[in-house]
Order: C-alpha cells, then structure tokens, then sequence
C-alpha cells in the first residue's frame, strides 16, 4: 500500500540572507562609473586641458586683445650696401603654419596635451608669418620671431571610442564621447616671424658698406 507523505518546508533568516544552508548567494553589482563633472566652466576646462589627440578644438571668433612677448631675433641682420632693391627672406621650414601653435590654456589650466587643432580659421584670422621682403638702398633688416598670446572662443569635440577597431585605444576622455563642447574660452599662444628694416646710421655705412654712402 501507498503511502503519500508530505514534506513541509520553510525557510530561516540565516538561509534567507545567504548565511548557509544551501542557499546561492550573488555578490551586489558594483555601482555604475560616475561620469566626469562637466557642471560648471572650470570643471569643463579641467577636463578638456589633457584629453590630447581624443578632442579637437576649432577656434571660432577672437576674444581680446593680442598681448606680444619679447621678439627674438633669427639669425643674423642683413644690409644692403647697393643701389638697388634687394631680395630678402628666411627660408626655416618651423615657420610654416602647422607649428605656430606653441600652447593653449583654459582659465586657470594649461593644456599639458595639446589637442587636434584646426588650423584653417586660425591662419586665415591671424598675422601671417612673413618670410620674404624686400631690403632698400642704405637699409639694415633682421626677422623677429614674437610670441603672441590671445583669448579665443571656440568649440571642442571629443571623440568617442571607435567601435569599428577592435584595437582602438580606450582613455578616461573618449570613454565619455562623443560630445561637443561650445564656445569655451582658451586663450592661444603662437609665433610669428615678422620683418624688421631701418635706414643704416652713418656709422654702419662705413662699417658695413665701406663707405658714408651704398654704392
């Protein structure tokens, strides 16, 4: 004969809380990365002042002033001892417009990675380096390099991890990309190579010509 016998179960707290009896436990998920404070203007320039090759910045309209540094002269002066007009250049190849850019800062934050920068509105809104001129008869001329130093609104972009490459680079800024950030204010610093001539005294006409006079 059959007999049906029920078993009653029940639960206790130690088992109900993972403290044994067989019970499989998970450990908590651990909490989700809190993104990067992007809540005030500091905060921001903070942020942007390394993020290096994963951001670009496009100025945008100038802000103020330029303030000039102390020029610094390029070699050695030239003289022109003719009667003619004479050529005049200074043929470096660091002066070409893709190395102007010596720095960026953002309010209080230099930029120790300087981002990728476009240089399109830059040259066509900034003192050209001139690298070629024209000398008179009886004139000395030199090139200075001067540093500049101006504030520029602009926007920043930065990029996202590129989900294509599989080898792609992943950082603590592209993790958060891509996002745009506008008209944050960064004040540039860049060279540029200017010419320099005047008329030789009446002594350098005879230490550098030979005589009072170009002949």
């Amino acid at each position: 004969m059959a007999v049906a016998v029920a078993l009653g179960l029940s639960v206790t707290p130690a088992q109900a809380d993972g403290g044994g009896g067989g019970w499989i436990s998970h450990d908590p998920l651990p909490p989700a990365p809190q993104g990067p404070d992007w809540s005030t203007p500091e905060a921001v320039a903070e942020f942007l002042s390394d993020c290096g090759d994963s951001c670009t910045f496009t100025p945008t309209a100038w802000v103020g002033p330029p303030t000039e540094g102390t020029p610094t002269m390029l070699g050695t002066a030239r003289d022109n001892c003719t009667t003619e007009n004479a050529d005049f250049n200074y043929g470096e190849s660091e002066t070409t417009g893709e190395t102007t850019i010596v720095g960026l800062s953002l309010g209080a934050n230099p930029v120790s990675l300087l981002p990728k920068f476009e240089h399109n509105w830059f040259k066509s809104n900034t003192e050209s380096t001139v690298t070629t001129g024209t000398l008179k008869p009886g004139e000395i001329g030199w090139f200075d390099e001067i540093t500049v130093t101006r504030k520029a609104k602009g926007n920043w972009h930065l990029d996202g991890v590129d989900q294509s490459n599989p080898f792609a680079p992943v950082n603590a800024h592209n993790t958060w990309g891509p996002h745009d950030f506008n008209d944050v204010e960064s004040d540039i610093t860049y060279k540029v190579i200017r010419i320099q001539s005047r008329p030789m005294t009446e002594e350098e006409k005879v230490s550098r010509c030979g005589n009072a006079s170009p002949s």
